[in-house]
C-alpha cells in the first residue's frame, strides 16, 4: 500500500509540474529536496522520484500544444506543429497522439532499461579507473561541444563549473580551498542553489514574458481522442524512429531531452519531404514526442551505473538519491536489487498511469494549463526558495541563491551553456579523483593496452570534431 501511495503521489505531482509553463522535470525535482527525507522508507522516495520523472515528461505536452509555451525545453519541438493544431480546434487530437506516442515509447525503452538495469551493472566490473575517466571526458565533450552552437562560450561555462567545484576542502591536504575564508563555503557550494539559480529561476522569470494567447478548442471530444491514437498507428515508424533517437541520445551522458526532441523532429521532417511542417502536421507531434520518455528512461543508465548525469534532470536525481544515502555509480548500489525494483516500479507504472489519466481527463487538465501564469508564479518561486535554504536557513543560503540566479540569468541571456556549467560542477570531484588515480597508477604503455579505454578516447575525439564542425546545431543553453 505504501508503494502505491508513493507512486500515486509522484504521478500526480509530476503531472501538475509538467503542465505548468517553464517548469518541467528539472524544476519539479528541485522542489522535492525540501521534503525527500520525510519518506519513512528511502525506497518509497525512489518510487516517488521516478514517478515524477515519468509523469512530468508526459505532462509537458499540454502547455506546448495549448499555449504555445513548452512546459520544458524538451517539449519545444512538439510545440511547432502542436500549437497550430490547437488553434485549428484540434487540441485533443494533438494531445492524444502525443500522449500515446510518449507512453508507448516510455514503456518500450523503460522495459529495456529498468528490467535489465541490474544486468547492465556488469559494466561496472569491467570499467577501471582509465575507462571511467575517459567516459567522464566524453560526458564533458558532449555537453560542451554538442549541445550548444556557441562552443567557446560553453568552454568558458565548463571552466567556471570546474572552478566552482574547486571550492571547499582540498582532499589531498584537508585544507580549505578557494573559500576566501568564508566558513559557509567549507563544504563547497551547495547543489540546490546552483541548480535552482541556473535553471529554475531563469525559466520562471522567462515564463512571465511568454505569449498570452491560448487555444480554446472543444476539448471534450472523444472522436479526436480516437483519431489521435489512430494517427500514432498510421505513423508508427515516425513514433518508433523518435523513440530510438531519444533512447540513443539518453545513453550519451550530458545531452538531454532537448537534443533528442529536436533531432527526432528534424528526422521526421527529413523523412517526409513532400509534407509541410509548422502549420499543424500531426507527424511533427508524433516524431519528437516519441523521444521524450525514451530519453528519460535510457538516460538513467549512465546516471545509475557511473554516476554521470544523462541529462540535466538526472543531475538532480543524483543529488536526491545522495540525500537518501544511495551513491550512484558504486558497486554497493549495483548489488541493491530493491533499489532497482523501486526504480522499475516507479517509472513503468507511472508511465502507464499518467498516460491513462491524460487520455481520459484532457478537458480538466487543459483548464489547469490555461490558468494565468501570474497566479502560480509566486507559489513556484516560494517552493524553490524553500528548497534552497535547507542548508543553514540563514542569510547565506539566500545570498547564494541570489548569486547563482544572477549567474543563471546572465548565462541564459548571453548563451553560455548552463548544462556545461552544472555538469562540470557535479563531476568535478570525480574528475579530480580519477585523474590523480590514473596518473599515479598507469603509464602510457599500460593505458595503450586497455581496449575499452582506447575506444572511449576515439569516440570522444570523434564527438569533439563533430561538435566543432557541425554548423546546424540548435542552442540548448
Amino acid at each position: 500500500m505504501a508503494s502505491l501511495l508513493a507512486l500515486l503521489a509522484g504521478t500526480f505531482y509530476g503531472l501538475i509540474i509538467g503542465i505548468l509553463p517553464g517548469a518541467g522535470a528539472t524544476t519539479g525535482l528541485i522542489f522535492v529536496f525540501s521534503f525527500i527525507t520525510l519518506f519513512p522508507d528511502p525506497y518509497l522516495a525512489v518510487i516517488f522520484v521516478m514517478a515524477v520523472v515519468a509523469a512530468s515528461t508526459t505532462g509537458d505536452t499540454y502547455t506546448g500544444v495549448l499555449l504555445g509555451i513548452p512546459g520544458a525545453n524538451s517539449a519545444a519541438a512538439t510545440m511547432i506543429d502542436g500549437f497550430p493544431l490547437a488553434l485549428q480546434g484540434k487540441a485533443t487530437y494533438a494531445i492524444s497522439a502525443a500522449v500515446t506516442t510518449s507512453t508507448l515509447n516510455g514503456l518500450l525503452w523503460g522495459s529495456l532499461t529498468f528490467f535489465f538495469l541490474p544486468y547492465y551493472t556488469q559494466l561496472i566490473m569491467i570499467f577501471g579507473v582509465p575507462e571511467l575517466w575517459a567516459f567522464t571526458m566524453l560526458a564533458m565533450v558532449c555537453v560542451t561541444f554538442v549541445t550548444n552552437k556557441f562552443w567557446f562560450r560553453s568552454m568558458i561555462a565548463l571552466c567556471i563549473g570546474l572552478g566552482v567545484g574547486l571550492i571547499g576542502v582540498d582532499p589531498s591536504t584537508n585544507a580549505d580551498r578557494w573559500t576566501g575564508g568564508w566558513e559557509y563555503l567549507g563544504d563547497g557550494v551547495q547543489l540546490m542553489p546552483l541548480v535552482a539559480g541556473l535553471f529554475a529561476i531563469p525559466e520562471l522569470l522567462d515564463g512571465l514574458k511568454q505569449r498570452a494567447n491560448t487555444a480554446m478548442p472543444e476539448l471534450a471530444n472523444s472522436v479526436q481522442t480516437k483519431q489521435g491514437i489512430l494517427a500514432v498507428w498510421n505513423n508508427k515508424w515516425d513514433a518508433l524512429r523518435g523513440g530510438f533517437i531519444g533512447a540513443f541520445i539518453g545513453l550519451l551522458p550530458g545531452l538531454g531531452g532537448a537534443v533528442a526532441d529536436w533531432m527526432a523532429y528534424s528526422s521526421t521532417v527529413a523523412s517526409h519531404p513532400k509534407d509541410t511542417f509548422g502549420n499543424g502536421n500531426i507527424k511533427g507531434v508524433i516524431g519528437p514526442e516519441g523521444a521524450n520518455n525514451a530519453q528519460k528512461a535510457t538516460s538513467m543508465i549512465p546516471t545509475v551505473l557511473f554516476g554521470i548525469p544523462g541529462a540535466s534532470f538526472a543531475a538532480i536525481v543524483i543529488g536526491l538519491f545522495a540525500y537518501l544515502d544511495f551513491e550512484l555509480g558504486t558497486l554497493e548500489l549495483a548489488q541493491d536489487t530493491k533499489f532497482f525494483d523501486s526504480m522499475l516500479y516507479g517509472f513503468m507504472c507511472a508511465t502507464v498511469l499518467v498516460g491513462a489519466i491524460c487520455l481520459l481527463t484532457t478537458p480538466i487538465i487543459a483548464r489547469i494549463a490555461q490558468i494565468p501564469y501570474k497566479y502560480y508564479f509566486p507559489v513556484l518561486l516560494g517552493f524553490i526558495v524553500l528548497a534552497c535554504v535547507q542548508y543553514t536557513g540563514g542569510w547565506e543560503d539566500y545570498f547564494m541563491l541570489a548569486v547563482c540566479s544572477v549567474v543563471g540569468l546572465l548565462a541564459k541571456r548571453y548563451k553560455f551553456s548552463r548544462p556545461a556549467l552544472l555538469f562540470a560542477f557535479i563531476l568535478f570531484d570525480r574528475i579530480e579523483a580519477l585523474t590523480v588515480q590514473m596518473l599515479g597508477l598507469y603509464t602510457v604503455e599500460k593505458l595503450l593496452d586497455r581496449n575499452i579505454f582506447l575506444v572511449l578516447v576515439v569516440i570522444t575525439v570523434i564527438t569533439l570534431v563533430w561538435g566543432l564542425t557541425n554548423k546546424r546545431k540548435i542552442d540548448y543553453a
